[in-house]
């Protein structure tokens, strides 16, 4: 999300989460859904998220999130109701289909797929060329089931170095990334791309001690970036 909001902010933001006024966060949301045309409003909302005046997390509505044990620390966090958060350790992106009857009963507007190192590390797909397919097919099924929602896939969050040697097949995030990215954009899918997130934070606090899962406060910026990838092209 190149240009979106300041990612050096959110060094800063990661040092000091500073909470906000529901109230003011339920109003700015309004502001955005009651007239998505309003480009005055998606400014204000925009550079709410970029002073982090707004509890990033208060801003998430009829949603679901999919994805691996790193998904699961937005709920196990308590940044997200866990009945929204389908994730599981070890699952892959195509546990996804599984959870389509449950998520119907929410009736989602928003569905993030958040899944990656266990599809890298994992050996059902031996190309990065097999995995784009299939994840296009994915989100494309996931579309049909859902045709009112709009789907976000996130990058997959890196890895340290430390557990890159420890695990060679999840340095293969790296290369399923950019692949992904080309296979969304083509396809008009909304994109979350936290590589350059990843690549500012790496050094500090991205982590937590087994280099693979993520530190608490990495979440925010996540979050972020999810939301924003979700409300481009002047989607609500």
């Amino acid at each position: 999300m190149n240009g979106s909001y300041e990612l050096i902010k959110g060094l800063e933001y990661l040092k000091s989460v500073e909470k906000s006024s529901p109230d003011a966060a339920n109003e700015f949301f309004r502001a955005k859904t009651e007239s998505s045309q309003n480009e005055e409003a998606k400014s204000e909302l925009l550079q709410s998220l970029n002073d982090d005046s707004i509890d990033v997390f208060s801003l998430f509505k009829e949603y679901v999130i999919l994805g691996d044990s790193r998904a699961l620390g937005f709920s196990h966090f308590g940044f997200l109701d866990y009945k929204r958060v389908f994730a599981n350790g070890g699952d892959t992106i195509s546990k996804s289909l599984e959870h389509i009857d449950k998520i119907k009963n929410l009736d989602p507007s928003y569905i993030y797929l958040c899944y990656g190192i266990n599809d890298a590390g994992g050996s059902r797909w031996s190309t990065t060329d097999a995995y784009a397919a299939d994840l296009l097919k994915i989100v494309q099924e996931l579309q049909q089931a859902f045709p009112n929602a709009k789907i976000i896939v996130s990058s997959i969050i890196w890895i340290s170095e430390g557990a890159q040697r420890n695990h060679p097949k999840w340095g293969r995030i790296y290369e399923f990334n950019p692949l992904c990215k080309q296979i969304c954009l083509e396809n008009g899918i909304a994109y979350a791309d936290n590589d350059e997130i990843c690549q500012i934070l790496k050094a500090d606090r991205l982590w937590s001690g087994d280099g693979v899962h993520l530190s608490q406060s990495f979440y925010h910026l996540w979050a972020k970036n999810l939301l924003l990838a979700a409300w481009e092209d002047g989607q609500s």
